[in-house]
Order: structure tokens, then sequence, then C-alpha cells
């Protein structure tokens, strides 16, 4: 329900009346603010409530200070179970008495000595409402519309990614690099959204259950609104589903209606493979997406053996696919290195596309200290919590510090509206902790890395790091949890110097030593057998090399290194197949275990020397020495960001922007990124009050291999003109509405029969206001066809695809000059009879013009 600052303050007067309280609010700090103020009345004698209230309270009173340009104060009781004075001050807020019973409340600017601070106080821009995300939405094709309800692109990234999804061939695998909040999702979401027909399957692949989880959400929301009559089945896989709801799950893969199903690589490799192979073999799969895809590549601690098999696996399905299916590769983390090792094992890396359009985050202000002993550092993060918004996430590395971190929130900072999260915690409370967070009961999450990846939380306010991440690129995601509302956020990382261990150690990554390897590799290739496909060979995963015991998780986790490290090197190809023996069981071992027993792991020989010491060791050095390359840089870029000496007045460290520029940008021929450098304020450049949402928005370059235009009803109809470059004219003397539906029925013909893809008017042309003309993408063969302005042509790059222009007859001469700059596959270009020529004025285009139609003929030989 709508509550106002207003209302807050006189119900706040009459308490602890009931009247007229609300329950909830649709405003989510109100909303807090309501549960926690409830909760108290129900509970007069309970007072662990005022450490949840108070800086709730402070963040309502600052924002309202911040909209209304002037301090606001608030009436409080005094007394009756409330704080009183030295705690309210405590929490940074100022208070003077209004007589016996009432407080007036004042939020204060925190400027705490061992942060520096900013000229308004730390943290003061994430108070304010006020949004520093650039907003570029773009009109969304028709074809989009239809599908999600949604009339806007959130982001050109978005506008070219969504299109390339549906335009690259069957096949080929698109790597889409976009920020967090610029709608990737969507991506990877579309195909089973405008695909409505049975036996147009997309496996989404998602390194959390969380994101599974939330996936299947959101995903819910869209089918339900495009389809209400649609039944309401599970779309995603994750150990909470009951035996019936997996069996019915398999049942669907299998006959062609599941459309979507979110899954961890772990279950696709295992108990779901049997299933989602017999649906690549009947052809029904047709997208293979996997989100934060960086993570196949991610070694040491981060290794996840299926996550590495993902790409053998997509080999496998390619090869029993009929006629193939596109894959996709999402993150909006992609790193130089990421992108080669990507490209090598998803290729061929001529198959390889990507779209990209990477700004950094403009919502995070980052705060850095480094604290002399633990003790502080627990001290300094309980202090940045009394003054930080909500809501907020303290992530940590270890699963013990979950537990540590939880208890010292709650002991010494009187907090109680928390959750924790990790890897390990049950499905049944993992569901649990995100419908909460989703409902703002809970105000924090003590978490690992494990919480939040890829979750559409929007108004994340603050994010704590209470020890040094693994990586720069992990700190960078985890920040990025912060803010996607397009709003302030912060970004306080707390150290000592013991938290230095972890990430040193994932800078030195555990890759496979040569001799190690190469046996490794000797015991796996003694245990082949021949397939009946030439050059595919069967090998054990669980081969044990010489001098080492029996089988185990950990020798398969080190054999799955072993082959993906020769993958990247190119020794061999890798894929996995279902072990026919191991059909659709569900078995409750750890995931490796499984992946042995269910999984026939298959190789192709891409180097006869692969059995040659020198020459395995000289192949799977230079691989092994970028990845090592790659861990040291991240390294160095980590130290060059904190400070490094303790207490007041800390070294300085690299400006943030800079650093996570350097990071991201990729110099590659074939696949480059740049990346718009965009900071929210940091210690090196004094948190300087500027426009944030002032930066140059990225350019996005379109794929340029996409699936071929079939012109052969064309070349029928029209043989003596070349559809490279025609024009189309029309008698502008005609009745417009005549004309207009002329034109419609030839976009009608060209659509269907010669796979036009393109559509391009000027945006006030009367064809766009046509409910025809906007269902045009019916027509298409697979029910896509995009819409562009001709007032963006000057700025159009290359995209080959056959394309149909609409000219009105008030449009100047450069338009026309444009229009011919343009190339495209197949360009029909409709234009006035009248059109004087561009180079002559003093004579008509269509006299001069031999590779030329006339609509009025054209309609008749198209309606024979």
């Amino acid at each position: 329900m709508s509550f106002s600052f207003d209302e807050l303050q006189a119900l706040l007067a009459n308490w602890p009346a009931a009247d007229g309280w609300p329950e909830r609010a649709d405003d989510s700090v109100l909303d807090r603010l309501c549960q926690v103020l409830s909760a108290a009345r129900a509970q007069p004698g309970n007072t662990a409530w005022h450490a949840d209230l108070q800086p709730l309270l402070r963040q309502v009173l600052l924002r309202a200070s911040d909209s209304a340009g002037k301090s606001v104060r608030l009436r409080v009781p005094a007394g009756q179970g409330w704080p009183d004075q030295p705690s309210w001050g405590y929490h940074g807020v100022e208070v003077i008495e209004a007589g016996p019973s009432a407080y007036l409340l004042t939020a204060a600017a925190w400027h705490p000595e061992w942060l520096g601070g900013a000229t308004d106080g730390v943290f003061a821009a994430a108070f304010s409402d006020k949004n520093v995300r650039r907003i570029t939405h773009c009109d969304a094709d028709p074809f989009i519309t239809d599908a999600t309800g949604f009339a806007n692109y959130s982001s050109l990234g978005q506008c070219e990614a969504v299109r390339a999804t549906f335009l690259i061939p069957e096949g080929d695998t698109l790597m889409v690099n976009l920020p967090t909040g610029s709608g990737k999702s969507l991506v990877g979401q579309a195909p089973a959204l405008v695909n409505k027909e049975d036996g147009h399957l997309t496996i989404f692949v998602v390194p959390t259950v969380a994101l599974a989880l939330d996936q299947e959400r959101a995903m819910q929301q869209l089918f339900r609104s495009s389809g209400p009559a649609r039944p309401d089945w599970p779309l995603a896989w994750y150990g909470g589903l009951s035996k019936e709801q997996r069996l019915g799950v398999r049942q669907r893969l299998r006959n062609g209606t599941q459309r979507i199903l979110f899954t961890s690589p772990e279950a696709l490799t295992t108990s779901l493979l049997s299933a989602v192979s017999d649906a690549a073999s009947a052809g029904m799969l047709r997208y293979f997406v996997i989100d934060e895809a960086h993570l196949v590549t991610q070694w040491g601690d981060g290794f996840r053996p299926s996550f590495q098999a993902l790409a053998g696996l997509r080999h496998t399905l390619l090869r029993l696919s009929p006629s193939g299916f596109r894959t996709l590769l999402m993150s909006a983390t992609f790193t130089e290195e990421t992108v080669e090792t990507l490209a090598s094992l998803f290729g061929p890396a001529d198959r390889v596309q990507m779209v990209s359009a990477v700004h950094l985050r403009p919502e995070p202000q980052y705060w850095f200290y480094k604290a002399s002993s633990a003790q502080e550092k627990e001290k300094r993060v309980l202090e940045a919590l009394r003054h930080a918004p909500r809501p907020f996430i303290l992530y940590v590395t270890k699963r013990e510090e979950i537990r540590h971190w939880n208890n010292v929130l709650r002991s010494r900072g009187g907090l109680h509206r928390l959750a924790t999260f990790d890897g390990g915690t049950p499905d049944g409370e993992r569901q649990r902790i995100i419908k909460e967070w989703s409902a703002n009961r809970i105000d924090g999450i003590v978490a690992t890395s494990a919480f939040g990846v890829g979750l559409d939380k929007l108004d994340v306010r603050t994010v704590i790091h209470a020890t040094i991440p693994e990586t720069l690129d992990r700190y960078y995601q985890e920040v990025g949890r912060g803010g996607r509302d397009g709003k302030s956020s912060v970004s306080l990382l707390v150290f000592d110097d013991s938290d230095w261990t972890l990430p040193e150690r994932l800078a030195k990554p555990m890759i496979i030593s040569d001799e190690l390897g190469f046996g490794r590799w000797k015991a796996m290739y003694q245990s082949r057998s021949s397939t009946t496909e030439e050059g595919l060979l069967a090998i054990n995963i669980d081969a044990v090399r010489e001098g080492l015991p029996g089988g185990s998780e950990y020798n398969v986790n080190w054999n799955m290194r072993t082959l993906i490290l020769m993958a990247r090197a190119g020794l061999i190809a890798l894929e996995i197949e279902v072990n026919r023996d191991e059909l659709d069981a569900d078995s409750a071992e750890s995931a490796s275990s499984m992946l042995a027993a269910m999984a026939n792991v298959r190789v192709r020989i891409r180097n006869d020397g692969h059995l040659i010491p020198q020459i395995w060791e000289a192949a799977v050095s230079a691989s092994r020495g970028k990845t090592l390359k790659a861990a040291e840089r991240n390294l160095q870029m980590m130290r060059q960001l904190l400070p490094s000496s303790i207490g007041l007045n800390q070294q300085i460290g690299q400006e943030v922007g800079a650093t996570l520029t350097e990071l991201y940008r990729v110099l590659s021929m074939r696949w480059p990124v740049q990346v718009t450098r965009v900071c929210g304020g940091c210690p090196m450049d004094g948190f300087e009050a500027r426009n944030r949402a002032d930066y140059a928005e990225p350019t996005v370059v379109p794929v340029s291999r996409v699936s071929p235009t079939p012109i052969d009803a064309w070349r029928e109809k029209f043989p003596w003109v070349n559809p490279a470059f025609a024009y189309l004219f029309y008698d502008e003397s005609r009745p417009p509405a005549d004309t207009r539906q002329s034109i419609l029925q030839f976009a009608t013909w060209l659509v269907h029969s010669c796979g036009v893809r393109e559509l391009a008017v000027h945006p006030a042309s009367a064809l766009t206001q046509l409910p025809e003309w906007n269902r045009l993408f019916q027509f298409a063969r697979d029910r896509v066809l995009l819409h562009r302005s001709i007032l963006d042509s000057e700025m159009e790059p290359y995209s080959p695809l056959a394309r149909l222009t609409i000219l009105e007859p008030d449009l100047s001469f450069d338009f026309v000059q444009h229009i011919q700059m343009l190339q495209r596959p197949v360009h029909v270009v409709a234009l006035p009879l009248g059109m004087a020529d561009p180079s002559n004025s003093s004579r008509r285009l269509a006299d001069v013009s031999p590779n030329a139609l006339h609509l009025e003929n054209v309609i008749r030989v198209i309606t024979q």
C-alpha cells in the first residue's frame, strides 16, 4: 500500500495505537520499517528491535532530507520501550528532547576519521533516490513486445544481443558481454518466449541453485502474462523437486513441451544427461545457454568438473542434433584470457561471435580500509553497518567465516533481520531466504559468493566485504549486487594482512604439472576403447595414474582438470555422452562421482604427438602459462587497488575505474572489447561531486555472420532485377491509404518468401501505426523481424540482413544518399516516383535507375 514519510510521522505521534498502522508499504525502506515497528508493537516489552530500527529510520530521514533539499526531522516516542538518547547518537542520529515523552530526530552526516570521507559524509550518496545510471531505452522489436509485453529494450546492448540470439546460424556460439543491469537474462530467455511451439527447447545453465530458482520465478511470470492458461510446471531442476516432478520434467524434455529448463552443470552432466541427449537427437534442443560463462575457465578452489565439462557436452549434443543449435555464453565480466579460452573450447573460432557493450557501473561508491587486526576489522564493520543503508550483503569467503560474522552481527551488533547463505545451504532453506529477501523481510545477508549471482534484487544499497575476495573479478561481481535499480550504492572492503592468504594462493592455481598430467593422460589413454564413430575414443574418467591408489572423487577431479587443460591446448577435443546403464538415475553421491558413473567421456585426438612428452609439455605449458599469467595479473591489480598502510591516513591505491577498465578491456582482433570508464567515486578521486550518468554509451557492433538469405522466390518473380540494391517506385499521387496497403502487401511477401529480416521507416510514418505492419513478424519463418528507424542510418553499422526501406515523399536528398551507402545482401528501397535524382535534381531518379521496379507491377506479379 502507499505509505509516506508524513503518514509515518502521524502514526508515530499516536504510538503504539494500532489504528491505521499498515502491515506493508510499497516503498521498500518504509516497508522494512513497518515490519519492524509492527513486530515491536506486538511485543511491547521486547527491545531487541532497536538495532534493526535505527539504521532504517536514519535512512528514511537522510532520503527525505535529500529530496527536500534541507534537513528533515522526525518525532518519535521517548520511553515506551524506544531507544534512549545515547543509543540514537551511537547510530548517527541527533536528538532534541520534545517534552517528556518524545524526541525530535535529525540524521547526522557520518565522518569517520578511519575512512577519510566526502564533503557530505561517508555513504551520503547512497541515501539519495536519484538515478545515476544513464537510461538508454530503445523501442523493442514487435516480435519481442508480442512475446514479453516489453515496449522497450533496456539498453542498446540488450537490443543487439537479443537480435543476434535469433540471427546467428545454428551451430554458432555467441558471447554476450553486457554489464549488470542491462538486461542480460532476457537474452537467454527470449527464445523460449518467442518460440511457443513444442519441440523448441532452451537449456539454461546457471552456476547456483539460488539463481535457477530466481530465473524460474521471473520466467513463470513472463509465461503467465503471455499465456495465462499454461500449466505451471517446474522450470528449474534442483534437489527440492519431488520424484514425480523430476519424472515430469524428463518426460517434457523428451516430448518437446518443456521449452526452457534452468539447471546446474552438475545436474546437466549427470541426472539430466539422458533426457537432454534424447531431446538433442530428436532435433528439439535449439538453444544451449551458459550464464556466468566466465566460470567455465575457473581453476583452483573454484574448479567444478561439470562446469568445465560443458564444452565437451556441447560438442556431443551438436553431433547428436540433426540441424544443430545455438550456444550463448553470457557474462558481465569477460576478461581477455576468458574470451580466448571460451572461443577455443566452444569454437571453432570462425563460428564464435560476440555482442559487447561494456560500461563500468556508475552506482557503487568504493571505500577501503586496512585494519590492524581481526578485532579492529570487526569494530569497523559494525560501525559501518550502524550507518549504512539497507538492505546489505556482507561477503566473506569461507563457511566458517559466515558463522563467525553472523554471531558478531547478532550478539554485538544487535541485528536480527539476518540470514546466512553459502554453497551448502539446503534447497528448502535457499528458497525461504530468497523469498524473504525479495519480500523485504530480511535486511542483511551474510554470504559467500554463492549468494546473489544473477539474483534480481534491485534495491541492495550496501555491499560490505569483510575479507579480500579471491580475485578482483569476483570482487567486482559481488559489488555489482548493489544498485541494480540505477541508484547509488555503497561498497566497503575492510581487511587485514591475513586476508591476502587466499588471493595469493589462487593467483597460483593448482594446474597440474607436466609430469603428473602426462601420467594421468597415459592412464586414461590406456583405458581407451573404440566407439561406433571413427576417430572418437571412449576413455575412463576414473582411470588411475601409475603409483596412485584406487579411484576416487579426487581422482575424477584431477583427471577432468587434465583433459580440460589438453582441450585448451589443442591436443584433444572433449565430448561427454550419457552412460546408457545409468539412465535417469538420481544419485545422492557427489557430483564428481556421479559424473564418473553416468557420463561416458570421449576424446578426439587433434595432435598425433600427444603421447610424446616433449610435444605434450610444450602444448600444455603454453596454455598453463596464459592462465597463470592472468591470475597473477588479477592479484597485482587487486594490490594496486587496496591501501598498503594501516590506520589513519592510509595510502590510497589506484583509481577504481582505471583498474577495472584495464581488467575488462580485451585487445583482440576478432573479439575486441572496449570498456567505457565510469566510477561512482573512490578514495583516489576524492568522491568529487559530478554527474555520474554523464558517460558515453558504448558502441555496439552487431553480429556479422547470420543465417543465409533465401532469394529463390525473388529470382523466380523478378529475375531481371538484382536484389542486392533495388529501387521500388510508388506513385505518390495515389491515395496514401492505397499505397500503404500495397506496400504492406509487398512487405508481407518479402518477409515470408524472401527472408527479409529488417524493415526501416521514419518513426513518424503512418505505416508504424498500422497493426498489420507491427504484426509482419508473424509471416517470418521463425517469427523474427527487426524494425529500424531511418533516422539512425548515419550511425548504423553494417548488418548482413535482407532489408526493406521505405522513404516518404517529403524526405530530403540526404536520406537517399545515406541509404545508397548501406550495404546489405538484399536491399529493396521503396521511394516516390517523383523523387529527384540526388546527383541531378532536374531529373527523376526513376528515369535513370535501371535496377528498379514499380509497386503496381510488383503487386500484380506476386499475386498471380
